[in-house]
């Protein structure tokens, strides 16, 4: 299989489902009061914010807004990140001249990248200039075998390990896979069926979802066929309402996996049965998870309430959404140890860092404590959650499992 092939599904696929200390707040003083003032550190991000299939606005707004909300309480030691962020909008192209743009402007590091169309080459561009890209979204074989990648995240081909692991665990072994209908997912159920069959399960149907389509009960009666009892769906909220209510007007018994980062609580409220029965997977809890499980939760809420955008409301935010948060909240725990913060010293930095806080929400993170995973050469993090929708919120299981073990 040419795993470098894989970049368009990947890209259809992460539309899916893809602080402390100098971070910290101080609830008795007005935040502005603390608010950095010293010389700016550059820092980037590169994401498709306005593009067909893939666009991440709220992504980008959720990144601004960590930004803003770190800059309020001190930035690093002072000094506030200035964030130049590059819309790729979807074309390669661009997402190469993006690259470029963080290079020639002089970012230390990229915060929360997401580059799915372009990665191998922007991968190289960032590498060879010696840029950290910390908290990649990643979606590409590239993203799991560059040096300059630290990120605690899955990515969305993870996630859809994470599916399969969810629905074993439930006794669920005929597997269907949905999917986008192009040439290049069709390779997906060759990338799935060794994790499937190390877990005693088998894909029993491939079902491509074709765009435009008008009926879908035609993709739930071609997901039920042969025996199968659950469904990877890797699709994402587009294709949601029309799934559900073929799943409910065909009453069907598949219980499908999704990924958080596709879905948030506002996109489930109007699914019905299908969206209490699915089962929900992903590395960072929901945002409507209790603050008594996840009391990290609060401060990331907090800060995406004050930027006073709709989109970064709690019933709004999918799962991909504290992201971008918890990557400044790692790049501050390490840029503020550092006496000069330069693209140097933050590579090093990330190098050196032992058991970062990340608020609950992830495990302790230590940047450069990866290993192999299958066909991925650097996970340093393989722990998932378990979620549940009950008709208002999304539930996620405190409880993580990993990957890594033999079943979920």
């Amino acid at each position: 299989m040419n795993l470098k092939r894989m970049t368009p599904a990947i890209a259809a696929l992460a539309a899916v489902g893809l602080l402390v200390s100098s971070c910290s707040s101080d609830s008795g003083s007005d935040p502005s009061e603390n608010a950095a003032t010293g010389d700016p550190i550059k820092v980037g991000q590169i994401a498709p914010i306005e593009a067909p299939g893939l666009g991440s606005a709220a992504y980008a707004a959720g990144m601004v807004a960590s930004v803003d909300a770190f800059n309020d309480r001190g930035g690093v030691n002072g000094r506030p990140l200035e964030l130049i962020q590059c819309d790729s909008m979807g074309d390669p192209n661009k997402e190469v001249d993006c690259a470029n743009k963080m290079v020639s402007e002089g970012a230390v590091a990229t915060l929360a990248d997401f580059t799915p169309v372009s990665s191998e080459a922007s991968s190289k561009i960032l590498l060879d200039a010696g840029i950290a890209r910390i908290g990649l979204n990643p979606v590409n074989m590239a993203d799991f075998t560059a040096t300059n990648v630290y990120t605690p995240f899955s990515g969305s081909l993870l996630n859809l390990y994470g599916m399969i692991d969810m629905l074993v665990a439930q006794g669920k072994t005929k597997l269907s896979l949905m999917r986008p209908d192009l040439p290049v997912t069709a390779q997906l159920v060759g990338l799935l069926t060794p994790a499937v069959q190390a877990k005693g399960a088998e894909i029993v149907n491939d079902v491509a979802v074709g765009t435009g389509a008008t009926d879908y009960t035609q993709f739930i009666a071609a997901a039920e066929r042969n025996g199968a009892q659950g469904v990877i769906m890797a699709l994402g909220a587009a294709d949601a309402n029309p799934i559900a209510q073929s799943f409910e007007q065909l009453g069907s018994k598949l219980t499908f996996a999704l990924g958080s980062a596709g879905f948030s609580q506002a996109d489930l409220q109007d699914l019905g049965t299908f969206a209490t029965s699915s089962t929900y997977t992903g590395p960072t809890p929901a945002a409507s998870s209790s603050t008594d499980d996840f009391p990290g939760l609060k401060d990331f809420l907090a800060d995406m309430e004050k930027s006073g955008k709709d989109e970064l409301g709690r019933e709004n935010l999918n799962g991909d959404a504290m992201n971008p948060w918890l990557t400044v909240r790692a790049f501050g725990e390490v840029a503020k140890d550092l006496k000069d913060v330069n693209k140097n010293t933050v590579m090093q930095g990330f190098e050196n860092a032992k058991a970062l806080d990340m608020a609950g929400l992830v495990p302790a993170w230590t940047p450069s404590a990866v290993e192999p995973f299958g066909i991925f050469q650097r996970v340093s993090n393989s722990m998932m959650y378990r979620m549940t929708f009950d008709g208002d919120v999304v539930i996620t299981d405190p409880v993580q499992y990993d990957l890594r073990n033999p079943t979920a």
